[in-house]
């Protein structure tokens, strides 16, 4: 069976991580980007794919825009919700790079869990095992750790990182 990358986010959203709990959110942008690259790096999902990801070295290691790309059509679809803290300083927040965001929350709506469930039935035990691996492993990390961990092996994606590892 062949995943799209925003079926990949889906499974990686309702998989669950360390508590055990379907459905666990995801804080943070980058930290969402590097569980995707590790899924594909780690757990050799990449050829499970209807495209592959193409990742590339930047501010904060591995990115892959069509990540963010992919986050954006299951938000319009109602299956993906994104909630930001409020802007309190409009001109502070300017200064503030997106990418290193901590603390947004990406999360499956219930629409979107009722989907996700019929997509599980169709998607290899395996896949769904690995995926929740990654999760589970990763997923709670801090944000510092796990760019630690990406940076350490994988050190061809950190050569342009402004992250202080």
């Amino acid at each position: 069976m062949k995943l799209s990358i925003p079926e990949m986010i889906a499974l990686l959203l309702y998989a669950p991580g360390q508590t055990g709990k379907i459905g666990e959110e995801i804080r943070g942008k980058t930290k969402l980007m590097k569980l995707v690259f590790l899924l594909a790096k780690e757990e050799d999902l990449e050829k499970t794919l209807t495209e592959p990801t193409v990742f590339q070295p930047y501010k904060y290691g591995p990115f892959d825009a069509r990540i963010y790309d992919a986050v954006e059509a299951l938000k319009e679809l109602g299956i993906v919700e994104e909630k930001a803290p409020p802007r309190i300083n409009r001109l502070l927040d300017e200064d503030v790079d997106e990418a290193y965001d901590v603390d947004t929350v990406f999360r499956l709506t219930p629409k979107g869990i009722s989907r996700v469930e019929n997509l599980v039935k169709d998607v290899p035990h395996d896949i769904f095992r690995r995926i929740s691996n990654i999760k589970t492993i990763h997923g709670s990390k801090p944000l510092v750790e796990l760019l630690h961990y990406v940076y350490q092996r994988y050190p061809s994606f950190a050569v342009l990182s402004e992250a202080n590892i």
